[in-house]
């Protein structure tokens, strides 16, 4: 494989047969890439990079010191080297010009005096060109290779062995993780140990999608191994991007499909069973719905997170967390501000510890967070998970209520509140009004807070208690509580009025359906 053109190919050809290296034989490695004449003085303003010179010294032939200084010049210029016939207007290569060549490693060639420069011109651009040619050609092989994979729709495992086998390498590729790995070969580069091998990292607009190793213990990778080994980089992250574009366009159709089948909006089962299927959910056992909600990060409420892109990442870790708590055997779907899952139990105390599970994994992937999870009760007919539903978004919402953040509330263990949510809205404010409405009609005239004073003495009914609460000497709650009785009746010493009060005041403070 021909990698580029350097001086010491084309001092082979028939042209330089009798040329002669007089200085700077270490640098006979140097890329040449076009050749050039000096025919006047000022030739350094018209010289480029890795160009051989040819030169009969014509223009400094009466300057002594330009002509010594012409070596130094060219390697600053960063030439390929100088290839000089004197003998028609020198006597001979001055000795410290090739003292200088020798001491910077820059060729210095005599040239026999029937060598011409036409015959070399063509004879070494005959052989850049065909060594271009020859480069694109490889270069066109190796991208039309990585565009047959992508466009057969290969994978990794594709690209890495076809980059093994256009470098004669042993390639191996892995996630941003730096784990998982496609290795072409037993004797390909370790993930956990990159010593020996080059690296190409896998990326997109700066994300990492993961690295391609390839072995090079010796380090000698060339410039076609190189391209082949970026364009495969390239190959691969457009790949990478492609799988989750389709990745994230089937599990946005998922996240519809569940949507409607835990809002009651999927009522035929064939078509239940139909999207089952292609999607893969196992529905033959009972499930539950389970909503998690980042409640808070670092301190801050969630809601300051709308509508910034952390709300999406928290959004997405909490995702990761939940198919790590919950294991593959759940359904798991992003919510606009939570994720959802369809939880399989089969036993009812499974179900609270499935939302341990989610919460001790989210605590080690966002540290800082608190997460509040709400659980429905299994559904034996997946058409009836809409109630299991409705049931996980009132224990999460009344978990949070009655208990603060970062609650787990499971609707079969919510107690009386279980009871009390499933009374219709219209019968629950009816009996509030009927029970404590005239206390309440009283605090809203007169600017007092009656009504907390009684909540306080019946959570406890210890008077003593109930006044430290509220900051109150004994004898001022005491005062309350008898002023309490003058507007809504005796109560203090009996126990089913005291229960019927207890019963309002929990449902005038129950969360909204």
């Amino acid at each position: 494989m021909i990698e580029s053109v350097v001086l010491s190919d084309v001092l082979t050809l028939p042209a330089l047969a009798r040329a002669r290296v007089v200085g700077g034989r270490a640098g006979l490695a140097r890329p040449i890439r076009a050749v050039n004449v000096m025919e006047v003085p000022d030739i350094l303003a018209w010289v480029k990079p890795d160009e051989l010179l040819l030169t009969t010294a014509y223009p400094l032939r009466d300057d002594p010191e330009a002509l010594e200084a012409l070596v130094p010049r060219l390697a600053e210029r960063g030439l390929t080297g100088l290839a000089l016939k004197p003998s028609r207007y020198i006597a001979r290569i001055p000795d410290t010009m090739i003292a200088t060549a020798d001491e910077l490693g820059f060729p210095l060639i005599e040239l026999p005096p029937e060598a011409s420069f036409n015959e070399i011109i063509t004879s070494v651009l005959t052989v850049i060109l065909n060594a271009q040619a020859a480069r694109l050609e490889r270069s066109a092989a190796i991208h039309d290779r990585f565009t047959k994979i992508v466009l057969s729709g290969g994978g990794l495992r594709q690209i890495a062995e076809a980059l093994a086998d256009l470098i004669g390498r042993p390639v191996t590729i892995v996630d941003a993780q730096g784990v998982g790995g496609w290795q072409t070969s037993d004797d390909a580069p370790d993930p956990a140990a990159t010593s020996g091998a080059l690296v190409q990292h896998i990326q997109v607009g700066g994300e990492p999608y993961g690295s391609i190793l390839v072995a090079d213990a010796a380090g000698g990778l060339g410039s076609d191994r190189l391209e082949a080994i970026e364009y495969a980089a390239t190959v691969a992250a457009l790949r990478q991007v492609q799988t989750r574009a389709v990745g994230e366009a089937d599990r946005r159709f998922q996240a519809v499909c569940l949507e409607e089948l835990v809002t009651g909006h999927v009522t035929d089962r064939s078509v239940l069973m139909e999207r089952a299927t292609a999607f893969a959910w196992d529905l033959k056992k009972p499930r539950a719905v389970l909503l998690a909600e980042v409640e808070a990060m670092t301190g801050r409420p969630f809601t300051a997170l709308a509508g910034t892109p952390e709300e999406a990442s928290l959004r997405h870790r909490l995702a990761d967390a939940a198919r790590a708590g919950l294991g593959p055997g759940a359904i798991i779907w992003e919510r606009s501000r939570e994720i959802a899952a369809l939880i399989a139990a089969d036993r009812p105390e499974e179900l609270g510890e499935a939302g341990a599970a989610l919460q001790a994994d989210a605590a080690r992937r966002l540290p800082g967070s608190v997460v509040g999870v709400g659980i429905g009760s299994a559904a034996a007919d997946p058409l009836d998970l809409h109630v299991s539903y409705g049931e996980a978004r009132r224990a999460l919402t009344i978990g949070r209520w009655a208990h603060g953040a970062g609650r787990l509330s499971v609707f079969d263990e919510l107690g009386l509140d279980r009871l009390l949510v499933s009374v219709p809205t219209p019968e629950i404010a009816a009996y509030c009004a009927s029970v404590v409405g005239p206390l309440e009609a009283y605090d809203a005239a007169h600017g007092t807070n009656l009504v907390e004073t009684l909540e306080l003495y019946l959570a406890s009914r210890n008077a003593a208690l109930a006044a430290r609460q509220l900051y109150l000497h004994y004898n001022t709650l005491t005062n309350r509580l008898a002023r309490i009785e003058e507007i809504i009746g005796p109560y203090l010493d009996d126990p089913e009025r005291c229960l019927n009060l207890s019963v309002a005041l929990r449902l005038r403070r129950l969360p909204a359906a």
